[in-house]
């Protein structure tokens, strides 16, 4: 039997529901009446409704008893918090309307795994009990936390924190907090770069400080050296958001507490562009791993790091991209990084129709387009499956569905709690 790890009533109705249902239930189909039971009531128009009368008829009207010494109990779990940072990819590129490509997969099981994220009424996928705090913006989980003009609404992209925040919300009773800071074209060599990681060496840049205009417009009116910018606006944004949670979430229980449980940190790009930064990419990323640690208060904070996967496993012919990626792989090797931190691969997830089509005459040099111009079902395919650039993994919902997963997959392994996910 699932243990309670909520003290919230709708939460705790729901923790006793199998997870493949518990996804798509809402506020509206939990009724918990002032008794301390809650009642499972579909609302009319809910999808959910045709399935369980068939699948799991019995609960309806079924009545789950909230005792108080099970509330009590769950009122000692905290809110689990998890960081996800880095650039545009980690803030995420595709639109919502790629993500039913995944329902094409010639994998069954990655195929069927659009059936969690869209409901067969079209409804794509919220969740309740997965918080996320991103620029503007602290609401539950649902599509829109991807990139944006305004970030202080939501849009209509997705990012890893769409299928991470899922399978974590399966995972966990507790509620779960995203934090996700992830401005875009930014290095880790500079922009990023941790303090243990010292200058840079290039004299130029290490001297740089923003300009009283830049400052006042971007970065509240502090007027602060370039060389580590967004490694401390970063810390600063978790703090604040961490501070202020009973303001931004009314419905956090500031007696419950919360652990800093876990960060994803997914990057890369721009430091392919600087011979030391790709070279040293490794060594920065262990500084910044040990230094977030320290600065944000959580030692034993578990790190999935998604290996930088842009045009998938072939383009590691390009030297610039193998060095960033091994230096990500870099911390699999590490004594200190032993089961408190991995990098994983996500080249894979890139559709290989897709790169192929995409990478003709360079990287695919089987296909020249010129004597063999894309067919109609091709030039149909990339318009249902791709919403942006190739640096932005042709923005396609399919990668960042399956990324998401695999990071929360990870991130349960790390934390000895992956048996749900890897269920699912």
């Amino acid at each position: 039997m699932r243990a309670f790890t909520n003290p919230n009533p709708y939460l705790l109705a729901k923790s006793l529901l199998p997870h493949s249902l518990a996804a798509r239930v809402t506020l509206d189909d939990i009724v918990v009446p002032s008794s301390g039971q809650a009642r499972f009531m579909p609302s009319k128009n809910h999808s959910l409704q045709s399935q369980l009368l068939f699948a799991v008829p019995a609960l309806w009207g079924f009545v789950f008893s909230l005792s108080p010494i099970a509330i009590a109990d769950a009122a000692e779990k905290p809110l689990k918090v998890f960081v996800l940072a880095g650039q545009s990819n980690m803030d995420g590129q595709a639109d919502v309307r790629t993500i039913d490509f995944l329902g094409e997969d010639s994998d069954p099981v990655r195929a069927r795994l659009l059936g969690a994220f869209k409901s067969d009424a079209g409804d794509l996928m919220t969740r309740d009990d997965v918080w996320v705090a991103n620029a503007g913006v602290y609401d539950k989980l649902q599509p829109g936390f991807g990139g944006r003009r305004n970030y202080d609404k939501l849009g209509s992209k997705i990012g890893p924190e769409y299928a991470f925040g899922y399978y974590l919300g399966e995972a966990f009773g507790e509620q779960v907090l995203l934090i996700k800071y992830a401005p875009g074209g930014k290095s880790l060599h500079v922009d990023f770069r941790p303090p243990s990681a010292g200058k840079t060496g290039n004299e130029k840049i290490d001297a740089k400080v923003l300009s009283r205009e830049v400052a006042v417009k971007w970065n509240d009116g502090r007027e602060e050296p370039v060389v580590g910018l967004e490694y401390r606006k970063l810390v600063r944004y978790v703090q604040a958001t961490l501070s202020s949670l009973g303001e931004r979430f009314p419905a956090y229980d500031e007696s419950q507490g919360y652990e800093l449980a876990g960060l994803v940190w997914f990057q890369g790009f721009n430091d392919m562009f600087d011979v030391t930064g790709r070279q040293q990419y490794g060594q920065n990323l262990g500084h910044f791993i040990n230094d977030l640690r320290r600065d944000l208060n959580a030692p034993e904070m578990k790190v999935v790091v998604g290996v930088m996967g842009v045009n998938g496993p072939h383009n590691e012919e390009n030297p610039k991209q193998r060095d960033v990626r091994n230096g990500q792989r870099s911390i699999n090797q590490l004594a200190e990084m032993k089961g408190n931190a991995l990098a994983i691969e996500t080249a894979g997830f890139c559709h290989p129709d897709i790169v192929a089509i995409k990478t003709a005459g360079w990287l695919n040099k089987n296909r020249d387009l010129k004597t063999m111009p894309l067919t109609e079902q091709e030039q149909a395919m990339l318009a249902r499956a791709t919403s942006d650039k190739g640096y932005h993994y042709y923005g396609e919902g399919r990668f960042f569905i399956l990324a998401g997963k695999a990071f929360a997959e990870s991130m349960l392994q790390l934390l000895g709690e992956n048996e749900s996910a890897q269920s699912q």
